[in-house]
């Protein structure tokens, strides 16, 4: 039972208290036919050895609470927004900053938004310009949304279409995590139409697989080049797909979220 609840074998276990009995030179347990049994020598060692083990568990909380003031800084990602910028150039930066705190976790617009205006992030990169006192928006990257198309299908020689011309298609769009779901819904509704989507993902990837195989036609950003099996056609008024930074500006560390926008901006 004490070996299982220690991912130990039996032997592993025995192995451990001779090794442990050796060093202190006296007998820990006694073997009885009923199992181990601590000695008053191996009392001793049960108490003394849980203070010690606290004092070390103490000693690792307050370096791992050190570790974390220095970094401090973290950064949010709005979904979509890592494909957009250079990694390359971010990693280096966060690896170049001790300060940072290198996690790459793509969520919600909204909620990457209400953490960085809540101060439980520094800054974030969010889809969309938004405005807030105190908030600081900087334009990092414009990319045109476009329909991307199969070869072979009514649309596939066309310059540009408008969102009208997907009426009664197959859809495929991004997920309800990225805005650019919404403002597609919005833009139907607008012209007089539910959209016909048969497929909600999470990446740009995932269309471009999808619409290949010919499954239906799908709106993203214009992330892919043209091939002789998928195309991208311009959308007639389409908005661009913006991806800001944004922080505080009264942030102690308003100056590292400038830096930082700068940097991958280029």
């Amino acid at each position: 039972m004490a070996a299982s609840k220690l991912f130990l074998s039996p032997q592993g276990l025995s192995k451990m208290i001779k090794s442990m009995e050796e060093e202190c030179g006296t007998p820990l347990f006694a073997r009885t036919k009923d199992g181990f049994v601590p000695t008053e020598s191996g009392i001793v060692f049960y108490e003394k050895s849980k203070h010690i083990s606290k004092e070390i568990n103490e000693m690792f909380s307050a370096i791992e609470a050190a570790s974390s003031k220095e970094k401090r800084f973290k950064v949010g990602f709005a979904a979509g927004t890592i494909r957009a910028i250079d990694i390359p150039v971010v990693n280096h930066f966060m690896k170049s900053n001790p300060e940072i705190v290198g996690i790459w976790d793509e969520q919600e617009n909204e909620k990457v938004l209400k953490k960085v205006l809540s101060e439980e992030i520094n800054c974030g990169l969010v889809v969309g310009k938004v405005e807030a006192p105190g908030l600081v928006a900087q334009l990092i990257k414009s990319v045109d949304i476009v329909l991307y198309v199969y070869n072979g299908h009514r649309l596939w020689n066309e310059n540009s279409v408008s969102i009208m011309d997907i009426k009664d298609e197959p859809l495929i769009s991004m997920n309800k995590n990225y805005r650019i779901y919404h403002d597609v819904i919005n833009a139907c509704h607008m012209n007089g139409f539910n959209p016909e989507i048969i497929a909600h993902v999470g990446d740009g990837v995932t269309i471009r697989s999808l619409v290949k195989n010919k499954v239906g036609i799908g709106i993203a950003p214009r992330f892919f080049d043209d091939s002789d099996e998928l195309r991208a056609v311009s959308i007639k008024d389409a908005y661009t797909w913006d991806v800001y930074g944004v922080y505080l500006e009264r942030s102690a560390d308003a100056q590292i979220a400038k830096r930082f926008l700068q940097e991958i901006k280029g």
